[in-house]
């Protein structure tokens, strides 16, 4: 077993027919979300019996990708306090059917507006709190402003203007930027950041919001909570001038909710100071009314250009969620891709790619599940399940759930798709699940996972090789900041020196087999592309040129590669002017290119 707090995957019994669930699971945080259509997208209602409801209001591309989890426990930890609530999809971002280019900002003011109107209906709430993160404050308060009927408002986060918003997103763009991220691919006057590019008619249009046109009525309350770092004292005053109760609610932990989407927790006990600070203002009242019949069997279901999308919640509890895309015209037996989170990321995917590829597949006419992991996205954990799960053996049984909905819709052959370390988890589920016909794993770090590595270090160092990194650590800027007591530079050296001996280990086991100091490593290696191969499981290993993932095929296979002979269904391809997240818009061509000669293949295979 590789992880020290993984768990063995022993088998894989069929689950029970999977379904469109239309009753509450529990979360950890609150009770899970129930997808529904809403508009050309989706909503997702967290169910209470309480008479006030809150219409959530998300940012938008990274702050979105990042605070998506945290927003997914507020709204379970609202509902958990008798607030039902409802997130959804703006038109034209995340599982919009349509494009960014196409929409306005009116059609995210109309969105909030009908989204109040469906919580209503689905839970019978009689008021509506307005809430929002970063950029959704400005959206929400728009919408109040142009006469959408709210009790009140909570802001998370909230940037006083449009304006300020957008240079703010621009800074942070140029400190998660990339080499090969594509950014000179992004139009004068668009605003980009992680790939996530807004229009530059949108972007003039947000820079024109402000928290300004927010103004509380006397019988009305706002609940402020800015990041600690900011003084909210003037606007805390001036949204209370008219006689609103304004409460001033410090957002603790902004900065883990910001620490990137693989690294992102969610501020618990900040969240739960809102909360307690709503049941002060707003009390709920209990109405003891259920929902209409939105939720029902094929109620989650859009129609776009080309494909049919259903968001699903499927596996033991119905605790994963994730959006079936199938092509308009479905053929008797129609291949399926199955695409796998990276870190955490929800199943939009970086730069909305995960959403982009399943439809461009669906015009091939194959179907896709893009899906996220338990305890990630919409996905409720599994019972016992570690807060940190990267690299261990847990993902993977998420996996041979998601394999088991979508052989029991019909679909086949299966075929895996993931990036980094959603193509670990690709390569652990081909390797237990014999249902699994190919795999895409792009940019892979890891072959096998060391137990003695710690996933912090990990991302900070990969496999970078030694010369260069001890080089970067000894730069004279760095040198001159460890002097000052502004930089630690032991962990960077200790991490170099468990390098040496791992690789050290590595070359050792082609010599000394299981005799070397690290050759564990080495023959589990072997023994996961010895299983690959004789299953015929078709696999890409895909690279971006230069990408620290080449380390781990050196390491295994040496220099030349000359290992992977030995395995004829394995394939390798390269991906110039790429960066590791696979940011710019010809990496899907490659992935989607690559995917279909895997799934015909497999086709083929089966005839």
């Amino acid at each position: 077993m590789i992880g020290t707090d993984a768990i063995t995957v022993s088998g894989f019994a069929p689950q029970a027919a999977c379904h469109i669930r239309t009753a509450s699971a529990v979360a950890a945080v609150g009770p899970v979300a129930t997808p529904v259509a809403f508009l050309d997208g989706f909503a997702y209602h967290h169910p209470a019996a309480g008479d006030i409801g809150v219409v959530f209001c998300a940012s938008w591309g990274y702050e979105a990708l990042c605070a998506h989890r945290s927003c997914v426990e507020f709204g379970g930890m609202l509902a958990a306090a008798g607030y039902p609530t409802l997130r959804f999809d703006y038109p034209g971002v995340a599982n919009s059917a349509s494009d960014f280019a196409a929409r306005d900002l009116d059609d995210w003011i109309g969105a909030v507006a009908e989204a109040a109107a469906l919580l209503k209906r689905l839970s019978g709430a009689r008021e509506i709190v307005l809430a929002g993160f970063g950029l959704g404050c400005l959206v929400a308060a728009e919408a109040a402003a142009r006469g959408l009927a709210a009790r009140g408002a909570i802001l998370l986060a909230p940037p006083l203007t449009g304006r300020r918003y957008i240079r703010e997103t621009q800074a942070l763009a140029a400190m998660v930027a990339a080499d090969d991220d594509g950014s000179e691919q992004i139009a004068p006057g668009d605003v980009a950041i992680a790939g996530f590019v807004m229009p530059e008619a949108f972007a003039a249009q947000a820079r024109r919001l402000d928290l300004e046109r927010l103004q509380p009525a006397a019988a009305s309350f706002c609940i402020v909570a800015d990041r600690p770092e900011i003084d909210a004292s003037e606007l805390v005053a001036r949204l209370g001038a008219g006689g609103a109760v304004v409460l001033d609610c410090p957002l603790q932990g902004y900065a883990d909710i910001m620490a990137g989407p693989t690294m992102a927790t969610t501020p618990v006990a900040a969240f739960e100071r809102v909360i307690d600070s709503l049941r002060d203002v707003a009390p709920v009242r209990l109405t003891g009314e259920s929902a209409e019949p939105e939720i029902a069997e094929g109620a989650a279901v859009v129609v776009g250009e080309g494909f049919v999308e259903t968001a699903a919640r499927f596996g033991e509890g119905e605790r994963l969620f994730g959006v079936l895309c199938r092509p308009a015209a479905a053929a008797e037996r129609t291949p399926v891709v199955i695409m796998i989170s990276v870190g955490r990321n929800s199943h939009i995917g970086w730069r909305r790619m995960s959403v982009e590829n399943a439809r461009a597949l669906a015009h091939m006419g194959v179907a896709s599940l893009r899906f996220d992991l338990a305890g990630i996205g919409d996905s409720a954990p599994r019972p016992g399940q570690p807060a940190q799960t990267l690299y261990t053996d847990w993902p993977p049984l998420d996996v041979t759930e998601a394999i088991d909905f979508v052989t029991e819709l019909g679909l086949g052959p299966v075929v895996l798709l993931g990036v980094c370390s959603g193509a670990y988890v690709g390569l652990q589920a081909a390797i237990n699940d014999g249902r699994v016909s190919g795999l895409v794993a792009a940019n892979i770090y890891r072959l096998v996972w060391d137990p003695a590595e710690s996933v912090e270090q990990a991302l900070r160092y990969g496999n970078r090789r030694i010369g260069p990194a001890v080089g970067r650590l000894l730069t004279r800027e760095r040198l001159a900041k460890a002097l000052a007591g502004e930089a630690d530079l032991w962990q960077g050296f200790v991490h170099a020196l468990k390098r040496v001996h791992r690789r050290l280990g590595v070359f050792a086991m082609r010599y000394l087999g299981a005799a070397g100091p690290r050759g564990a490593l080495y023959a589990e290696c072997k023994r996961r592309f010895d299983i690959l191969r004789a299953r015929n499981v078709t696999t890409t290993l895909c690279y971006s040129d230069g990408d620290d993932g080449l380390g781990e095929i050196d390491d295994y296979f040496g220099k030349n590669r000359a290992g992977l002979a030995a395995y004829p269904n394995v394939r390798m391809v390269g991906m110039a002017r790429c960066d590791h997240n696979l940011t710019p818009p010809q990496a899907s061509a490659t992935m989607i290119s690559e995917t279909m000669r895997v799934v015909h293949v497999a086709q083929n295979a089966r005839r």
